[in-house]
């Protein structure tokens, strides 16, 4: 499941009848989880950037490469 929006993600989060497994870019599993996965890379995208207020505000799926760039 790969939600591509916050209203998407909450619905799935909502209707979850078991545990889900949480994956960003597939770089490293965290813990052991048996359960459907959710994919985060869906959600991606910079949302604020105000560098003089050392502020950076970025959806889960954002890689690391984007937000360098």
């Amino acid at each position: 499941m790969r939600p591509v929006s916050e209203a998407e993600l909450a619905e799935v989060v909502a209707g979850a009848s078991g545990p889900r497994l949480v994956r960003g870019g597939g770089t490293r599993t965290i813990g052991h989880v048996v359960g459907e996965v959710l994919e985060t890379s869906g959600l991606s995208g910079v949302e604020l950037y105000e560098p003089g207020a050392l502020t950076l505000v970025v959806k889960a799926g954002t890689a690391l490469a984007e937000v360098e760039a």
